[in-house]
C-alpha cells in the first residue's frame, strides 16, 4: 500500500476476483490485494439479494448487511447469491445492550469519575457484557462460515449502541471507577482495598501517581475479553474478521484520560491474517482525507494489526454528491488507505423503491453512479491509474480542520486564511489556502505527516492570479525543485505541478513555500495552494538508449505492428533509415527525477515510434511487478520475450499498466517500443515492490 500525504484535498470489476486465503503461503490476503471495496446493504431482503450480481458487475468485493435478528434460515438467500459470486459479507450488529440490561438485576454498571453509575452503560471490564453482545453473534457466524459459506467474512459491530448518556453518545470513552475494576487493580499493587468512595478514587490514583497504570490495567482487562472471543472464533473459523465503525480519532497526544476503542479492538480482535477492520466514519462528509492517514501511522507505531478503510455518506445537511465526484474520492481512498465503504450506497447504486425517499442527497443518474464505480474498482482491481481531479476541502464556517492538523503558519507581515472560491467571484465548490504577501521572501508553511519510507514526487495544486510570486517549495529548510511562476490575467485553479523529488522519511515533515520573486505584470506576492500529496515514484531506470522515429503514419497506428530493425536485431552501433529517410542512431536519454523519459524532447516528430533500451540486474529470479505507463500505446519485450502491448491513444501517466514480469539473476534486457500520434509521448517504467532492488545500465554491462 503507497502511502502519500494529502492536504487541503478530498481527492476528489468486471475482471473476476478470486478470494485468496489469508493462511495459505505465498498468497496475498484479499484485503491487501484487491483493497477493500465496500457497499454497505439496508438489509439481506429479497431486493438486496438480487442485485448481488449487479454488485458484482460494478467491482465491488465486500458488503455490509444489517444482521439484526435474522436467522441462518432468514439469512440464507443472501449467502446462497453470494457464495458463488465470491462477494464477501460483514454482517452488521448493533450490540442489543437494552435487551442485555433487561435480563437480571446483577448487571455490572458504568461508573464515572464522578462517582455516578449509569444505568444505561455496562461495565467495559464486563466479560459477560461482551460474550452475549460480540462473542455469541460472532460465534453463531463463524459456524456458519464454518459449514460452506465461504463469503461469510465477518461481523460489524457500532459503538453508538454501547451509550454512556454523561459521557458520548458513542459509548464510555474515559475509564470506568465501579468496584470490580477499581479493586482488581488495587490488589494487583499491593495496595489492598482502600475502601474510598468512587467519586474519591481518581484522585486518590492521581496523587499516587497511579492513574495511568490505571487505564493500562483496564485497557489489558478489556483487551483480555476480546482475546478470548477471537480464540473461540478461531477455533470454528480462523478467517473470520472482526470490523466497527469507529466514530472519532483522538491523536495520542490529545487522549488524556479518553479510551481510543479502536486500539482495544485491533489488539484482542486482530490478528496479522485477519485485521480488525475500521470503517472509518469521520470521512463521512467530505470523503477520503488526510487524516486517515495519521491514524494509520499512530496505530501502525503501535504495531497493531488493523485496516483503516475510509468511509463515504451523503448528509444532506452538508452538500449534494455527485458520482464522479464520489468514485474519485474512493479511487483515491483505495490508494492511499485500505479501502472504502460506501454508507447506504444501494441507494443510489441499486434501487429507490417505490414509495420509499432517500434521506441522503444524491446528484446525477443512477446509470452515471454505477458507471462511475464500475471504472474505478476496476481500476483499482487492475492497478491502473486513473485521470481524476482532486476536489479542494471546503472550510465548514470558520473552523477548518487541516489548519488545526497541519499547524499553518505564515511570515511576519503575511496574511493566510482558507479563502473559498466565491470570495473572490468564482462559482466553484471549494477554495484555496492562500498568503498574501507584502514583500519578495514572505512564506507559507505547515506540517504534514508522511507514511512509509518511499522515493516520492510532490505534487502540487497551485492556483495563479494577477497577484501571484514566483514560489519556491522548501522541504525541512532545504530548496526542492524549481520556482514556479504563477502569474496568471485571472485567478484560477492551476493544473498540477511537480515539485521535485525527494526520498521521505516517516514523521512530521515541514513543508514551506516561499515567494521568491514575482513576474513583472504580477502586482503582487501571493502564493494559492488547494492540494498536495505525493506520488510512490519507487525506482526507475536514469537512462535509457533509444532510437527513431521511424513511421506510425496512418489510422489505427499501422506502427504497433510494423517491424522495423530494433526488434530484429539490438546493436547499439547500427543506423537505419528512419521516418522520412531521416537516420535513426542509438542516442543515451536521461530520465527526469520522477523518471519519466521524455520522448517528444529528444524527437520532434509526430506519428512516430521510438525504441527505449535498458538492461536490468536482478540480485535473484524470480516474477516481479512492473508498472509502466506510455504514450501513446506500445509494446514490451523482456529477455525476448513478449509481455505486453496496447495500440491505445494516451497520454503517459506513471502506473498505467501493471505488469507480471520474469527476471532472471543477473542481468535482463528490456526493450520498450513507443508509439506517437500526438500529444505527450515518453514512457514511466518501475516495479511495484521494492526489494531486492534493482540495477539499471542502458548499455550492455560488461
Amino acid at each position: 500500500m503507497k502511502w502519500f500525504t494529502v492536504l487541503l484535498v478530498l481527492a476528489t470489476s468486471l475482471l473476476p476476483i478470486t478470494i485468496a486465503r489469508g493462511d495459505e503461503p505465498g498468497r496475498e490476503s484479499w484485503f491487501r490485494a484487491e483493497k477493500v471495496r465496500c457497499i454497505s446493504y439496508l438489509d439481506a431482503s429479497e431486493l438486496m439479494v438480487s442485485s448481488v450480481p449487479k454488485v458484482r458487475e460494478m467491482g465491488f468485493n465486500c458488503a455490509l448487511v444489517v444482521l439484526g435478528s435474522a436467522t441462518a434460515e432468514q439469512l440464507a438467500p443472501m449467502l446462497a447469491a453470494a457464495d458463488p459470486a465470491g462477494l464477501r459479507l460483514v454482517l452488521v450488529t448493533y450490540f442489543n445492550t437494552d435487551d442485555y440490561l433487561k435480563q437480571s438485576g446483577d448487571e455490572r454498571r458504568f461508573v464515572g469519575a464522578d462517582g455516578l453509575a449509569d444505568p444505561n452503560s455496562p461495565c467495559p471490564t464486563d466479560a459477560r457484557y461482551w460474550r452475549a453482545t460480540i462473542g455469541a453473534p460472532a460465534l453463531r457466524l463463524a459456524e456458519l462460515r464454518a459449514a460452506g459459506h465461504p463469503s461469510l467474512q465477518g461481523v460489524l459491530f457500532d459503538m453508538e449502541d454501547y451509550p454512556n448518556l454523561r459521557d458520548t453518545a458513542v459509548g464510555p470513552m474515559s475509564y470506568c471507577f465501579c468496584d470490580d475494576c477499581f479493586n482488581p487493580f488495587l490488589k494487583s499493587t499491593g495496595k489492598g482495598d482502600r475502601s474510598l468512595p468512587a467519586a474519591q478514587r481518581k484522585a486518590w490514583l492521581v496523587e499516587q501517581g497511579l492513574l495511568g497504570a490505571y487505564h493500562a490495567f483496564q485497557d489489558d482487562a478489556v483487551v483480555a475479553v476480546f482475546a478470548g472471543i477471537r480464540r473461540q472464533v478461531d477455533a470454528l473459523a480462523p478467517e473470520f474478521m472482526f470490523a466497527s465503525y469507529p466514530w472519532l480519532y483522538v491523536k495520542p497526544a490529545d487522549r488524556k484520560s479518553r479510551i481510543d476503542w479502536d486500539i482495544r479492538f485491533a489488539r484482542g480482535l486482530g490478528t496479522q491474517a485477519t485485521p480488525f477492520m475500521l470503517l472509518d466514519e469521520t470521512t463521512y462528509i467530505w470523503g477520503y482525507g488526510p487524516h486517515i492517514e495519521r491514524q494509520q501511522a499512530d496505530y501502525a507505531a503501535l504495531g497493531l494489526n488493523f485496516l483503516a478503510v475510509t468511509g463515504f455518506n451523503l448528509i444532506p445537511a452538508e452538500r449534494v454528491w455527485y458520482p464522479q465526484q464520489m468514485a474519485d474520492s474512493a479511487y483515491w481512498a483505495c490508494k492511499r488507505s485500505d479501502g472504502y465503504w460506501f454508507y447506504v450506497g444501494a441507494w443510489p447504486l441499486l434501487y429507490a423503491p417505490a414509495g420509499r425517499e432517500s434521506p441522503y442527497n444524491f446528484g446525477g443518474l443512477p446509470q452515471q453512479w454505477v458507471k462511475a464505480f464500475t471504472k474505478v474498482n476496476q481500476a483499482i482491481a487492475a492497478g491502473r491509474r486513473l485521470r481524476t481531479q482532486p476536489l479542494t476541502l471546503f472550510p465548514i464556517e470558520s473552523y477548518w480542520t487541516l489548519s488545526e492538523l497541519y499547524s499553518v503558519r505564515r511570515s511576519p507581515g503575511a496574511r493566510a486564511w482558507v479563502r473559498p472560491w466565491t470570495d473572490i467571484g468564482l462559482p466553484w465548490e471549494g477554495g484555496e489556502l492562500v498568503m498574501v504577501g507584502e514583500k519578495q521572501g514572505d512564506w507559507l508553511s505547515f506540517e504534514c505527516r508522511m507514511g512509509r519510507p518511499d522515493l516520492e514526487e510532490i505534487l502540487a495544486w497551485l492556483t495563479t492570479g494577477p497577484d501571484r510570486a514566483i514560489v519556491q517549495l522548501c522541504l525541512d529548510g532545504e530548496p526542492l525543485g524549481e520556482p514556479v511562476d504563477l502569474y496568471s490575467s485571472v485567478t484560477i485553479p492551476g493544473d498540477a505541478v511537480s515539485l521535485g523529488c525527494k526520498y521521505l522519511t516517516p514523521g512530521d515533515r515541514n513543508y514551506k513555500f516561499v515567494a521568491v520573486g514575482k513576474n513583472e505584470r504580477s502586482t503582487g506576492y501571493s502564493i494559492g495552494l488547494r492540494a498536495l500529496w505525493t506520488e510512490d515514484i519507487g525506482y526507475p531506470p536514469k537512462a535509457w538508449s533509444v532510437i527513431g522515429p521511424f513511421d506510425n503514419t496512418g489510422e489505427d497506428m499501422p506502427g504497433f505492428d510494423a517491424v522495423y530493425p530494433p526488434e530484429r536485431e539490438i546493436d547499439l552501433d547500427a543506423a537505419y533509415e528512419g521516418k522520412n529517410g531521416e537516420l535513426a542512431s542509438w542516442r543515451q536519454v536521461e530520465t527526469a527525477p520522477n523518471g519519466f523519459l521524455n520522448l517528444a524532447a529528444v524527437y520532434g516528430a509526430r506519428s512516430a515510434v521510438a525504441y527505449c533500451l535498458t538492461y536490468i540486474y536482478s540480485p535473484v529470479e524470480g516474477r516481479r511487478d512492473l508498472l509502466i505507463g506510455s504514450g501513446d500505446g506500445g509494446k514490451l519485450w523482456v529477455n525476448g520475450e513478449y509481455v505486453w502491448g496496447e495500440p491505445v491513444g494516451r497520454a503517459p501517466e506513471p502506473g498505467q499498466n501493471r505488469l507480471r514480469i520474469y527476471l532472471h539473476k543477473g542481468w535482463n534486457t528490456v526493450l520498450f517500443k513507443v508509439l506517437r500520434q500526438h500529444g505527450s509521448w515518453g514512457i514511466y517504467f518501475r516495479f511495484r515492490d521494492r526489494e531486492p532492488q534493482v540495477e539499471y545500465s542502458p548499455a550492455p554491462p560488461a
